[in-house]
């Protein structure tokens, strides 16, 4: 069964420093003269009544697009794990679906794969057939507890958290390109032609 609207927040993951990209704000790229995160914003409000970007910075900018925000309850960056817990923390509805801002290629089918369960499950995460893909993930807030008690410890690794958790794994080995992100500018150069081929399939 799918996961109803009403059910599910998706977040955009924006919190980062983005050391790699010079400190730019990879929330703020742009293909093609557009914002990627535009249109991950409009692609997750199919799936989702509540979307919003987790941001620590920019924030105003980010509110003048029309998005909402939450900045992060844990201060100094603390990675993506914090975007999540937040979110949770946030979150009135069963479950929070996330992605990051620089996933140019995410599309219909994650939101379709991710959501497709059972109302018995609690962490679901892709796989994109070699290795995890923990920054696209779907989490029960019933794992608040469990992950507050696992950030009280000091930890920050998405992957260690989900070793403690009854994690259930979405197989997108069949179409990994989704998971395709900018982490550098070089890569922008690198996946131009796969990002254009598909933004030009899904128009």
């Amino acid at each position: 069964m799918m996961i109803k609207k009403t059910d599910v927040t998706a977040i955009i993951l924006s919190g980062g420093k983005s050391e790699r990209m010079n400190g730019e704000d990879k929330g703020l790229l742009m293909i093609n003269n557009d914002l990627i995160i535009k249109k991950l914003h409009a692609l997750s409000k199919n799936y989702s009544n509540e979307v919003y970007v987790n941001a620590n910075r920019n924030i105003d900018q980010y509110r003048d697009m029309g998005f909402k925000v939450w900045e992060d309850i844990i201060p100094g960056y603390q990675g993506p794990l914090a975007g999540m817990y937040t979110s949770l923390k946030n979150s009135n509805t069963r479950y929070i679906i996330t992605l990051p801002c620089d996933g140019p290629l995410v599309n219909d089918e994650y939101f379709k794969r991710m959501l497709n369960t059972n109302d018995q499950t609690k962490l679901r995460s892709a796989h994109d057939g070699d290795r995890i893909q923990p920054v696209y993930s779907l989490i029960s807030r019933d794992l608040l507890v469990s992950l507050k008690s696992f950030m009280d410890t000091g930890q920050r690794k998405i992957d260690k958290w989900f070793e403690s958790c009854e994690l259930e794994l979405v197989d997108f080995s069949d179409n990994k390109n989704i998971f395709i992100n900018i982490n550098r500018e070089a890569d922008l150069i690198e996946y131009k032609e796969i990002i254009n081929k598909s933004l030009e399939s899904h128009e």
